[in-house]
């Protein structure tokens, strides 16, 4: 029996998939009260966690809202871009 065939793997493997990072993007346009509101009814953010994503991209210039796999995170980058916030999308946190 050959035995070199007994430990090498016959499955073929499947690439990873990247994680995909929405980055909100300070505008200077939408006012605060517009993102919470729209990061509560997109991106499920409870009003604290939307409130706190509004300062720190205010005052930092952008902050990561969502984080997915494609093509599921693509709905909502969608969304937000349909409704006017600046945002982009990411392959790395930072």
């Amino acid at each position: 029996m050959d035995r070199s065939k007994l430990f090498t793997n016959t499955k073929k493997r499947r690439p990873r998939r990247k994680r995909l990072y929405i980055h909100l993007l300070n505008d200077e346009v939408n006012s605060f009260e517009f993102v919470i509101h729209i990061l509560m009814s997109i991106c499920n953010h409870n009003a604290i966690q939307a409130e706190q994503c509004a300062m720190i991209v205010h005052n930092t210039g952008s902050v990561i809202v969502d984080s997915g796999f494609s093509p599921d995170i693509f709905v909502t980058y969608s969304a937000l871009i349909k409704n006017g916030l600046s945002v982009e999308i990411k392959t790395k946190k930072s």
